[in-house]
């Protein structure tokens, strides 16, 4: 009998074990979610390919006002930082602009930019 009596209060010990871990809890889910445009464009990637095949474009109307523009909106994108996987474009960047400033000697002050994101 006394076996009996044991085995019933086992089984009713893991059922109720078995209540306790099968009722599942609810975990909620936050979603991060900025509402700051700034913030919002910290992340926003920009394309250098388009920057450097401009830089690498000579002998138009009016490009080295584009090409100070882009380069000046680069500095302006990374002015809080910018990732390792950009450093050689940005280094190729750099080269372009330094190998306009002996004609051109206004991308001296883009370069200048350049080398401070790098400190």
């Amino acid at each position: 009998m006394w076996t009996e009596e044991a085995g019933a209060t086992a089984e009713a010990q893991e059922s109720g074990i078995r209540n306790k871990s099968s009722s599942s809890s609810q975990i909620p889910v936050v979603g991060v979610v900025t509402e700051d445009d700034e913030a919002q464009d910290v992340f926003k990637p920009m394309d250098l390919n388009r920057v450097i095949k401009l830089l690498e474009e000579t002998d138009k109307d009016g490009l080295e006002e584009k090409q100070l523009k882009f380069v000046k909106k680069l500095v302006q994108c990374y002015q809080n930082g910018l990732p390792l996987r950009d450093l050689a474009q940005i280094f190729k960047i750099l080269n372009l602009c330094s190998g306009k400033i002996k004609n051109q000697p206004r991308f001296i002050e883009s370069a200048y930019d350049i080398i401070k994101l790098c400190g």
